[in-house]
């Protein structure tokens, strides 16, 4: 067990008692006994790498998604491109090499936003960028093992309705694709 004491956390003072992780693989678990309004909570943390996010416009109002099943919801989901960061990439490297990787293009990218995806319990930060002036450069995808990926072009306000309507299930797409129409319209 690992011992942290009186970090300090949004200007409040959080004494963490003990740290122990539980679980390790491609994502961490540890339980984090702290202090917080005079009470010892114990909480299970899930220590994911930090990832991003993209939304690849083509032709000015088409998004590229990508299609793939996603074995804990049980179902096929319609996304934007993303993964995670690997060792030593930064954030707008692991968004050029998920774009060639995912969907066989490159491009300009802008950050748009940056978020927690589930902070109640993980700390998966996401970077999110928009991709503009796309080029093809490979037909072939290069996918890991556990994907199973196809490209879907979709006008962005087809999108925004099927977000509205709850056929996109996906937090991250909803989140993205509603930020990003409200800058644009900016």
């Amino acid at each position: 067990m690992i011992s942290v004491k009186n970090k300090i956390y949004d200007r409040k003072q959080i004494s963490v008692l003990s740290t122990k992780k539980i679980y390790s693989g491609e994502v961490s678990i540890r339980v984090d006994r702290f202090r917080l309004n005079n009470k010892t909570i114990e909480k299970e943390i899930v220590e994911h790498p930090p990832s991003i996010g993209l939304i690849p416009v083509i032709d000015g109002t088409c998004i590229l998604f990508v299609t793939q099943y996603r074995h804990a919801a049980g179902r096929t989901m319609l996304e934007i491109p993303a993964g995670k960061i690997e060792k030593g990439e930064s954030p707008k490297q692991a968004a050029l090499r998920e774009m060639r990787e995912e969907i066989g293009y490159t491009g300009k990218l802008s950050p748009i936003l940056q978020w927690y995806l589930a902070p109640g319990y993980d700390t998966e930060l996401m970077y999110v960028f928009v991709a503009t002036d796309l080029q093809k450069i490979n037909k072939k995808q290069n996918l890991d093992d556990d994907e199973n990926i196809k490209v879907k072009r979709m006008k962005l306000t087809t999108a925004i309705k099927k977000c509205v309507s709850g056929e996109i299930k996906d937090c991250k797409t909803i989140a993205a694709l509603l930020a990003y129409e409200r800058i644009k319209s900016r």
